[in-house]
């Protein structure tokens, strides 16, 4: 890749493509080290070799990049999810399905991490067409999951499995930080009394969806 000085501005579709990746896997590099909301955009610009001017020519703001990374993190899971629940249309096992939206979601962490930050940290410095672009692209790779979900449990109604969506984002963002806490917070709850409070997100997110699932399906009912 060229330096910053040699830099040479992409004009072709696929030399913007080519850049923007590049901006992204540097993100993804530094994300695997530091928290989303300690990164700067100096310090992306670098990683990518390019100057934080030339970032801007494809990325209007930090945030926008965490979102596409975000997406591209959304797509993955879209296509775990659909592959695995197909087999279980109208089996109406909200104990199975549960198990394969958590197990989708914990592996990809920074997935989680990116969604429990997405109200105070990612969708702030952002352009109003940024933002609506974000929700257009979310809400199709929801309603994809939607329809899988909705095959594989048709005892519950449209209307109410569209509400465990949404409140399956919030299972997510809001038991991450939970899970993960501060090394300080962390050495704090090993604690023998606070044992209570410490909670594993893969067995918290299973559990919490299968409870959602479950109780939807014997409200149908």
């Amino acid at each position: 890749m060229k330096g910053e000085g040699c830099f040479i501005r992409a004009r072709k579709p696929e030399e913007i493509a080519q850049r923007r990746d590049s901006i992204l896997a540097a993100t993804a590099r530094l994300l695997a080290q530091q928290a989303p909301d300690q990164l700067s955009l100096n310090a992306i610009a670098r990683e990518a070799r390019l100057a934080k001017s030339n970032v801007y020519r494809y990325f209007e703001s930090r945030e926008a990049i965490y979102l596409a990374l975000l997406m591209q993190d959304l797509d993955g899971w879209v296509g775990e999810v659909k592959a695995a629940l197909a087999p279980l249309a109208g089996s109406n096992q909200p104990a199975t399905v549960a198990a394969v939206l958590a197990t989708a979601t914990v592996a990809r962490p920074r997935m989680c991490q990116l969604v429990s930050l997405l109200g105070n940290v990612l969708e702030r410095n952002l352009s109003e067409q940024a933002v609506l672009a974000f929700k257009q692209q979310s809400l199709q790779r929801g309603l994809a999951v939607l329809s899988v979900v909705q095959a594989a449990l048709p005892a519950v109604g449209t209307a109410r499995l569209q509400d465990f969506m949404a409140y399956f984002l919030a299972q997510v963002g809001g038991l991450w930080p939970v899970c993960h806490p501060a090394p300080l917070v962390e050495k704090v709850l090993q604690r023998p009394e606070l044992s209570l409070m410490r909670r594993d997100f893969a067995d918290s997110l299973a559990d919490s969806l299968q409870l959602m699932l479950a109780g939807l399906l014997a409200e149908a009912g």
